[in-house]
């Protein structure tokens, strides 16, 4: 596992596929900084372990909160545009995502601060209990 804690396996050949597909393995205390992808929608299928989508408001709330477990919900769409972050709520997950293509840089959400960054794990373990209404605050 990477120093991000989440480790990535494309299945498309190009970042030019028309269709991007990818395996993301997470251990419980990733952190992805909640992001958004203005042209994209984006499916997230849940393969093993608990999972939490977050969804958020343009001012950094937790709009909704929707836990996905392998096996029982079978899939999640994200709408184009939507803020949102995926947090692993067993020690291991692993999920499939599905977006159209080509590949496009994320838009970040400010309010967060960046992977890496000396509050990353403080908002990583914010995000695992944060729920509908929550506010993140430095």
């Amino acid at each position: 596992m990477s120093p991000r804690r989440r480790s990535h396996l494309l299945l498309h050949e190009s970042h030019a596929d028309p269709t991007q597909r990818l395996l993301v393995a997470f251990e419980q205390s990733t952190y992805i900084q909640p992001h958004r992808h203005p042209e994209q929608w984006e499916m997230i299928i849940p393969m093993r372990g608990v999972l939490a989508l977050l969804l958020f408001s343009d001012n950094g709330h937790v709009a909704d909160r929707i836990e996905l477990t392998a096996g029982s919900i079978p899939i999640s769409q994200i709408t184009v545009g939507a803020w949102h972050t995926v947090v692993a709520l067993t020690p291991s997950a692993l999920m499939l995502e599905i977006k159209p293509g080509p590949y496009r840089v994320a838009e970040f959400l400010e309010l967060f601060p960046p992977e890496n960054s000396p509050d990353a794990r403080r908002a990583a373990e914010w995000l695992t209990s944060a729920k509908a209404g929550d506010y993140w605050q430095l």
